[in-house]
């Protein structure tokens, strides 16, 4: 049975079939129910028995039993109308639908009662992007304990740490996978305190934040309502004009994310390297034939996928900022918009991070022999030695040591006692792990 009314008919003929998004379609059906809760208590609006059939009907929309009754696109004119509307229409009918009494709901007359949209879809947006940020934060967490057991996990493997592309100094596995954590921890930093500007709500502030028409009693219950329903710490803004009108607060979250995005395009890019045939020092797994026509070759899959979804909500970062702009006077007519690219960002960066966690860094194997192979015939190593050799003498050394060939340190040292004025026990000291990556002078 078809429960969506005339409205929605005719919001479908301007702007074709879709379907709203699951995870809306719960935030905007605990709004309503807080609403139609708030009603009650304010204003007795419905008879008992049938009360009790609305709220049903609101619980089934909440999990989801009714999605197809829901097939407008976020992609619309009119700030979230026709989204509104088809709400009510559908609470509405599966109310009537339920009851034997004399008694009929009518949208906007009882459901839509002290409400706009512009409160309402503006409230539900609200609580749909905290939700998907408390997600977000708990796959961050997760990639950070991977990469920081892996810091543990390597801290005494040597390896060749580069500058502009070129050899450097002696750094650890383990330091290096410390610093891919760094940026991790402080997005899970920043996603904990976004959250905490976002969870102010305008629901109550009606069209144009002065609550034209809402009796204060309503206010108060419907936001009491709504945190009870939910679980979560919202709370109405003491500048509902302001919440009503301005959506910066979104834009910071989306830029967040949008950070937490390019922070694991960075992370791959380096991983790109340390994987190609250039280095090879940390290849991965073949996780599927590499080609159709070369027999042995292998992609980086599992990177090339968290960077191609990192960049998506990178795009789509930049666009829910444009849109937070383009709000004019006392509305933003674009918060569908920003709320579809918010969940696309949700979506995205949520399969991106649970791929790195789950799937790329256990496909990662170190190869500590070559690691080693390439720290002794870089420069890395005797760039350690400037003090006691004086730095013209490094760089002299350098192209013989390139034409030696040697395979670890220890052949290094004994090689360097021969073209050196250091003997094996200065050398050893100098090129011990703890004088080489811990700092400070040796």
């Amino acid at each position: 049975m078809r429960h969506y009314g005339r409205e929605t008919e005719k919001a479908l003929a301007i702007l074709g079939e879709g379907q709203t998004p699951r995870k809306l379609i719960q935030a905007y059906g605990e709004v309503k129910l807080a609403c139609i809760r708030a009603q009650q208590e304010e204003a007795s609006l419905y008879p008992p028995d049938f009360f009790i059939l609305l709220e049903d009907a609101a619980l089934e929309v909440i999990r989801g039993d009714h999605d197809n009754q829901f097939p407008l696109p976020l992609a619309q004119g009119g700030a979230g109308t026709s989204l509104h509307m088809n709400f009510c229409e559908v609470l509405s009918s599966l109310g009537n639908s339920r009851t034997k009494g004399q008694f009929k709901a009518h949208p906007l007359e009882h459901i839509g009662l002290y409400q706009s949209t512009n409160d309402t879809l503006s409230t539900a947006v609200i609580l749909m992007s905290f939700r998907l940020l408390e997600e977000i934060e708990s796959k961050i967490i997760r990639l950070q304990e991977e990469l920081v057991s892996r810091e543990t996990l390597y801290q005494e493997w040597v390896m060749t740490g580069r500058t502009e592309m070129q050899d450097a100094l002696p750094m650890t596995l383990g330091q290096l996978f410390g610093a891919w954590a760094g940026p991790v921890e402080r997005d899970r930093w920043r996603l904990n305190k976004v959250r905490e500007r976002l969870r102010l709500i305008p629901l109550g502030g009606t069209a144009v934040g002065t609550g034209f028409s809402a009796p204060r009693k309503y206010v108060f219950a419907a936001e009491k309502a709504l945190r009870r329903i939910t679980g979560l710490p919202l709370c109405r803004s003491q500048n509902l004009c302001d919440q009503v009108a301005h959506w910066d607060s979104l834009a910071e979250s989306a830029g967040v994310l949008g950070l937490c995005a390019e922070n694991l395009i960075k992370w791959t890019g380096d991983l790109l390297l340390y994987s190609s045939t250039f280095l090879g020092e940390i290849p991965q797994e073949e996780q599927q034939f590499g080609s159709t026509i070369m027999p042995s070759k292998a992609n980086p899959v599992l990177i090339e996928l968290i960077r191609g979804l990192s960049l998506d909500v990178h795009s789509s970062a930049d666009l829910v900022k444009r849109y937070a702009s383009e709000g004019q006077l006392q509305l933003n007519a674009y918060l569908p918009f920003m709320a579809e690219h918010m969940i696309r960002m949700g979506e995205k960066l949520s399969k991106a991070l649970s791929t790195a966690s789950e799937r790329l860094l256990p496909a990662l194997k170190p190869d500590r022999a070559l690691m080693e192979e390439h720290l002794v015939n870089s420069s890395a190593l005797i760039n350690t030695l400037r003090e006691p050799l004086g730095y013209q003498n490094v760089k002299e050394l350098l192209p013989l040591l390139r034409k030696a060939g040697l395979k670890d340190r220890q052949e290094l040292i004994q090689w360097l006692s021969q073209n050196s004025s250091m003997d094996l026990k200065e050398l050893e000291d100098r090129l011990h792990l703890h004088h080489l990556t811990s700092g400070g002078k040796i």
